[in-house]
């Protein structure tokens, strides 16, 4: 089981930096005008997933990821979680949900493996 963490509001800069595994999901609630997220979104990002409740501004991320759209699978743990999100924090579950889903994943498993030296 990986972990999962879902954001209410908004983000800062470097959303799920050097992130390896586990999933981010962010509703951007009650934002008025707000950027959802800061710049840099994704950098260095190896392994996992961070999905985006409505837009995403492909300028903020980082070009170490891809931007695509949730497959059905993706959608029902989106869907689950947000639901138990609802439920402890008294949101409308159905208002949420009806909403599009933006999917970032990293393009490689290691975006600085070339800047390391190999060890003895």
């Amino acid at each position: 089981v990986s972990p999962t963490v879902v954001i209410g509001g908004c983000a800062g800069a470097f959303m799920g930096e050097y992130m390896a595994g586990g999933t981010l999901i962010l509703l951007g609630l009650n934002r008025d005008k707000k950027r959802l997220t800061g710049n840099y979104l994704g950098t260095g990002m190896h392994g996992g997933a961070i999905f985006v409740r409505q837009d995403v501004d492909e300028s903020l991320c980082s070009s170490e990821v891809l931007i695509s759209k949730p497959d059905d699978k993706d959608m029902q743990k989106i869907i689950t979680n947000i639901k138990k999100f609802c439920d402890l924090f008294g949101f409308d579950c159905d208002k949420i949900i009806k909403d599009e889903f933006v999917k970032i994943t990293p393009k490689s498993k290691r975006p600085y493996g070339n800047l390391y030296i190999p060890g003895p």
